[in-house]
């Protein structure tokens, strides 16, 4: 009996729900629309399902992109996970929304010897950033970061990696100022469902669930929250 794990994604600007078989992505919804993911994602769920043929209570786990990423998007997506697996009485894991992105990148290019560098925009010339090996295992604990020219010259000085691979959606406003060589830029901007299909797959297991009733987004970087002005 294959495993079958549905993954949800809403760390950005993506909203995307794949049913994954095995670890291998089986039927993917998604749209890169900007607003929206509350609606779009329950629509999303049923329609993998109803086109799978399968029902909820069919599945295994449920896993959610655990962020860093958007305040509203990660409350969302991990809202909905806490959700289902209560109702259905399922297990929940959470995965890094960065080394999902990276993995998207490693299966464009798999360089044994590269370092997979993802990078999520968090306004002006910040990022949050994730560094990661071929085997998509952390090689620099994930970190909020203003990007310099030379930000990632020290990866190469590791005499195991020969080459930088830049992944996600802060690449293009870093680009014109990257001085790291070599370097290649992967066309994989933003976090989908599809790419935590192997990485929850590995989790389900490892037995590596969280606990849904405790759990909170990874946010990495405190959420700005303005409060609205007293009124006199």
């Amino acid at each position: 009996m294959a495993t079958k794990i549905l993954t949800i994604e809403t760390a950005t600007r993506s909203c995307s729900v794949c049913l994954t078989k095995d670890g291998q992505p089986w039927i993917v919804r998604e749209t890169n629309s900007q607003a929206g993911h509350a609606e779009k994602l329950t629509l999303f769920i049923e329609e993998v399902m109803q086109t799978a043929n399968v029902t909820l209570k069919d599945l295994d786990a449920i896993a959610v992109s655990q962020g860093p990423g958007s305040y509203t998007g990660l409350r969302i997506g991990i809202s909905t996970a806490k959700g289902l697996c209560y109702a259905l009485d399922k297990p929940m894991l959470a995965i890094d929304t960065l080394q999902a992105l990276a993995f998207g990148a490693i299966q464009q290019y798999n360089n044994p010897k590269a370092a997979y560098v993802a990078l999520m925009d968090a306004r002006r010339m910040d990022a949050y950033v994730g560094v990661y090996d071929v085997n998509c295992k952390c090689i620099k604990t994930p970190y909020f970061a203003t990007l310099e020219p030379n930000s990632f010259d020290e990866l190469l000085e590791h005499s195991e990696i020969d080459e930088v691979v830049l992944v996600g959606d802060a690449v293009a406003k870093y680009q014109e100022n990257c001085q790291t060589n070599p370097l290649k830029i992967s066309t994989v901007q933003l976090p989908s469902s599809k790419y935590l299909a192997q990485l929850a797959y590995e989790a389900y297991q490892q037995q590596k669930t969280v606990d849904v009733a405790y759990f909170e987004p990874f946010y990495l970087k405190k959420p700005n929250i303005t409060k609205p002005k007293p009124k006199f």
